[in-house]
């Protein structure tokens, strides 16, 4: 009984010391650090262009990746309307795009609603009313609404709004 608790730490101290052996069967006492698996990235985003032609009207654009459609992106636009806006407001179209930076020429970018349907790029057209003080929040999602899908979430990309007064 004298010796009991000595044979138990010797046998903890060999099971350790075969344990240690079997970690690293070269006998080198050191382990191979783990290799990092590279993440990849996503692509940033570029310039978001908003080309209002409609005065008294503030806007704002934002991008995200769709949860809903894999591959697409979700732009929301808010338009704020001053209060001295005429009293019977503006109809306004609203041309959402995107296209990736790679499949255009370095430095193009559209100035109007007919340089983005003729580009061929993915776009979303939506006519609205907006009135004095008024604020409206219109969300589309591209490409899946664009009559032409050429367009790679993964890789840069620039989107944007044209917002023109078809008011008659």
């Amino acid at each position: 009984m004298k010796y009991s608790h000595l044979f138990a730490v010797i046998l903890l101290l060999g099971c350790l010391m075969f344990a240690a052996g079997c970690v690293n069967p070269d006998g080198g006492g050191e382990t191979p650090a783990p290799t990092a698996t590279p993440t990849e990235t996503p692509a940033p985003l570029e310039s978001v262009k908003i080309l209002p032609d409609t005065p008294g009207v503030t806007y704002t654009l934002t991008a995200k990746k769709s949860t809903e459609e894999a591959g697409n992106v979700e732009l929301t636009m808010k338009a704020v309307a001053v209060r001295d806006l005429r009293k019977d407001g503006y109809n306004i179209r609203y041309t959402f795009f995107v296209y990736n930076t790679d499949q255009v020429e370095n430095g193009w970018s559209p100035a109007s609603y007919e340089e983005v349907v003729s580009a061929g790029i993915p776009y979303v057209t939506k006519i609205d009313r907006i009135y004095p003080a008024n604020e409206r929040v219109v969300t589309v999602m591209l490409p899946r609404a664009a009559s032409v899908k050429t367009f790679d979430i993964n890789k840069p990309y620039v989107y944007g709004v044209v917002a023109v007064d078809v008011t008659v």
